[in-house]
């Protein structure tokens, strides 16, 4: 039924670095670390087994680290990965340590899944975490590894990987197969993709996914690969428990239940107000109203102090609901369409912002409860910052601010998920959260995979302050150039500093 998965490097984080290289997490034989705000290093005072774990540090509410090593799906012979580790925490851990896995085609999402080690188990004994993904053409890449969102201690240790051949699970039962049916259905009904599947070999490369499923839950992760399959990098399945847990708070990124962080802002020299955008999902009208008056209560503290230009980060935003990045960050963005969703059948449905309002075609999806804030500047020049993982609702902002004059983008190109979605319940409250239109900016361009900025700009050195990240730099010479920043009689009261 499964074997080890061959050639996977230190699983046991016991392989010695080179004799020059420190102990750090730059230095574990065969693992990267993807983030900036924590520490990640080996220790051999806590461990499972051998002479060292993982320990991973963060000292943040809104810290997270992660770290991963890749294999290559092509040269697996199976249909499906379980991956495995043992996972503990320190017994004053405010965040969630868990196990990731992802699969993509050449970027582009294909798979992602997580799931954290359970609450009353910190502090105690080691716990097992583990994921299966389905894998099958087109994957090109597969990922997997650890992370610890929030503050406090974990440690990972003794890694497996195994490759499952899905043949030699039984067929699933009647229940888990109308179960998936009626997904599919649905599926062929809505996706926007559908004309472009071969349904009949579609529908059998998930039915071998649902192989071994008895109930409907068994059946998830054939689900979860048949959304996948889709590659539009956008659409995703939701258990019933995590729609349960979205309906009642916000969070950063509805598919990893990543926690929410609040926006912030601040006034860079040379006049500049800095904005530093994140996802949210979820939770109550109320939360994504607030959410937006946050962000318009910012802009206007920036602008009484007389900020010229603006930088939009939209890094490490993977998105989320629209309407509450779009309302608060209508003053800069101004009155008028945002864009357009169009849908395969040709209908066309404008989205916009008007005076602290945001909506879809006739209907107003949100808006602020007292009198919305207008930028002193109409016409200020804004400059957009993106990186890989700006994706989603994220990135139909940066869209939304491409054809606003006068407006530049800086950074790495976006996910490429700028697709639409509309959210599809199935019996046992779990849900298919599924891309049904493409997204269309004000000058008609649809955009259906990653958006490239106007400026690349390489990712920052980890740890690297905002005022010296390249991105930073580049989108604040552009504000200060004759073209883009007025004089400071435009601006407000007194002359701006200069950009260091």
């Amino acid at each position: 039924m499964c074997a080890p998965a061959g050639a996977q490097l230190n699983l046991d984080f016991d392989t010695p670095a080179p004799a020059a290289a420190e102990a750090s997490a730059e230095s574990i034989p065969g693992w990267r670390v993807q983030d900036q705000d924590v520490a990640i290093e080996l220790d051999a005072a806590t461990k499972r087994s051998g002479a060292h774990s993982l320990r991973v540090v963060s000292r943040a509410a809104g810290g997270r680290g992660r770290f991963s090593q890749e294999l290559d799906p092509r040269s697996i012979r199976g249909d499906r990965v379980r991956v495995s580790a043992y996972v503990k925490s320190s017994p004053d851990a405010i965040g969630a340590a868990a196990l990731r896995v992802r699969v993509a085609d050449d970027g582009r999402l294909l798979y992602i899944d997580r799931t954290e080690e359970a609450r009353p188990a910190r502090g105690s004994e080691w716990s097992r975490l583990e994921i299966e993904a389905p894998l099958a053409p087109p994957a090109t890449e597969f990922s997997f590894g650890g992370e610890l969102t929030g503050e406090g201690h974990a440690w990972f240790d003794d890694f497996r990987v195994e490759i499952v051949d899905t043949q030699t699970l039984p067929a699933p039962s009647p229940a888990a197969s109308r179960y998936i049916a009626y997904a599919l259905s649905v599926i062929e009904e809505h996706a926007f993709v559908r004309a472009e599947l071969d349904w009949p070999a579609y529908r059998a490369a998930v039915m071998r996914q649902a192989r071994g499923a008895v109930t409907p839950a068994d059946g998830y992760l054939a689900l979860r690969y048949a959304l996948g399959a889709l590659g539009d990098g956008h659409s995703h399945f939701m258990t019933a428990e995590q729609m349960e847990a979205l309906a009642e708070s916000p969070v950063e990124n509805a598919r990893t239940s990543r926690p929410p962080v609040e926006p912030r802002g601040e006034l860079l020299a040379g006049s500049v107000g800095y904005l530093r955008l994140p996802g949210i999902a979820g939770g109550s009208h109320m939360d994504r109203v607030e959410f937006a008056e946050r962000l318009q209560d910012l802009i206007a503290e920036l602008d009484a102090r007389a900020a010229c230009g603006w930088i939009v980060d939209l890094r490490d935003n993977s998105g989320g609901n629209l309407w509450p990045m779009l309302v608060g960050l209508g003053p800069l963005l101004g009155d008028g369409n945002a864009g357009v969703s169009v849908r395969p059948n040709g209908e066309r449905r404008r989205f916009w912002y008007d005076g602290g309002r945001a909506g879809l075609g006739d209907y107003v999806q949100l808006r602020v409860r007292g009198e919305p804030y207008r930028l002193r500047r109409a016409d200020a020049p804004v400059a957009v910052v993106t990186d890989d993982e700006t994706a989603s609702a994220a990135e139909i902002i940066a869209a939304a601010f491409a054809a606003r004059p006068p407006a530049r983008s800086f950074g790495e190109a976006t996910r490429g998920a700028t697709t639409g979605t509309r959210t599809f319940p199935l019996i046992d409250g779990a849900a298919l959260i599924l891309a049904v239109a493409s997204t269309s900016d004000r000058h008609g361009r649809i955009h259906t995979g990653p958006i490239r900025p106007d400026e690349a700009v390489s990712a920052a050195e980890r740890g690297l302050p905002l005022a010296e990240q390249p991105a930073i730099r580049a989108a604040r010479r552009w504000l200060q150039s004759e073209r883009a920043l007025p004089r400071a009689a435009s601006c407000g009261p007194g002359e701006p500093p200069a950009m260091s």
